[in-house]
């Protein structure tokens, strides 16, 4: 049989993927420990969970009709694409839930009351957890989405390509320095994420500091993992992913200073030279 050619739709399953884990990393990230996101934060997310949970739903119908449906394995790679969808939509039902948990400042039938500050900030602070759960939740199951596009994307791409040699593993990751040093401090025996004095703390066990911009880079790149359904504020364990530990063993070798000339030996005839 004649295997069909779905390197497109492969590309598409990818970047489906790479978005969905995009998303993921956006929602993550929001801190809302300090202060909730603004509606409009929360609503673009919804939408654009919405139109990945459509994009992927476009994607299984096209190989639902397609003759990949004759491809051995194919029918646990669309029932896998299947279940994603709900999955996304469940990721965009939270963002719903945390846009409905999230507080807007409107005046009462009574009118402006003097103790409308107090009023306000008490929802808010009743609402952060509310949100951060909902926000996890989201996120949790936009990591699932995004494993599930790149797992079959592979698959199909190795299904209908049984001819192609084995693909060899991509080229490590290459970082820079600042960035080197931070995952080589949590290869050494992991790290903790958490929140102190409301903004992200990554503390390693040798104290290297680790800013939260590179520890996001390496998080998008796949380097190091983290359990997003523990709450920052509980703590969450950091561990370097095999990934990581490659990129680290092909970490470039910096070359030692070479050897310093040593003064020669100063001699009777040199000492009366100089003077």
């Amino acid at each position: 049989m004649n295997q069909p050619d779905l390197s497109t739709q492969v590309g598409h399953l990818r970047q489906l993927g790479t978005d969905f884990g995009d998303l993921r990393h956006q929602i993550l990230y929001l801190d809302v420990a300090s202060d909730h996101p603004a509606l409009h934060t929360l609503s673009t997310l919804f939408y654009r969970a919405q139109g990945l949970a459509a994009r992927l739903t476009a994607q299984v119908s096209y190989l639902d009709g397609s003759p990949y449906v004759q491809v051995p394995g194919s029918r646990e790679s669309l029932d896998a694409l299947r279940a994603a969808i709900g999955t996304a939509s469940v990721a965009a039902a939270d963002l719903a839930h945390a846009l409905a948990a999230n507080p807007l400042y409107g005046t009462s039938f009574s009118g402006p009351g003097t103790n409308d500050a107090q009023f306000h900030e008490q929802q808010r602070m009743e609402a952060a957890p509310v949100l951060a759960e909902h926000l996890q939740e989201s996120a949790l199951q936009l990591d699932l989405c995004s494993t599930v596009c790149h797992y079959v994307a592979h698959g199909i791409a190795r299904d209908t390509a049984p001819e192609a040699a084995a693909v060899a593993l991509p080229s490590p990751v290459k970082l820079n320095s600042e960035q080197y040093e931070a995952l080589a401090a949590l290869a050494k025996g992991g790290a903790r994420l958490g929140v102190r004095a409301r903004s992200v703390h990554i503390a390693t066990v040798d104290d290297t500091p680790v800013t939260t911009a590179t520890f996001k880079c390496l998080d998008e790149l796949g380097l190091i993992r983290h359990d997003i359904s523990v709450p920052l504020a509980q703590g969450r364990d950091v561990m370097v992913t095999e990934d990581g530990h490659r990129a680290l063993a092909h970490r470039p070798q910096v070359a030692p200073p070479g050897p310093v000339a040593a003064p020669g030996p100063t001699t009777a005839s040199s000492r009366s030279s100089r003077r």
